[in-house]
């Protein structure tokens, strides 16, 4: 479990670590498949709202007090 934790708190890139960074290419999907029609609101709704979860995980797990 700590390796996971290490691989998933990692800085990538800038401080980003790799669930922020997932976070962010969902919620760019979610926002441009919604805006160019190719999936339908409540899929692009889904994929946001995922997106901001896994930011906001990945900003708790990288400073959460071990």
């Amino acid at each position: 479990m700590d390796q996971l934790h290490d691989i998933l708190t990692r800085d990538v890139f800038h401080g980003l670590n790799l669930l922020v960074l997932l976070g962010f290419v969902a919620m760019g999907v979610g926002l441009s498949q919604g805006r160019q029609g190719r999936a339908r609101a409540p899929i692009a709704f889904a994929l946001m709202g995922l997106g901001t979860v896994l930011v906001f995980g990945g900003l708790y797990v990288a400073h959460a007090p071990s």
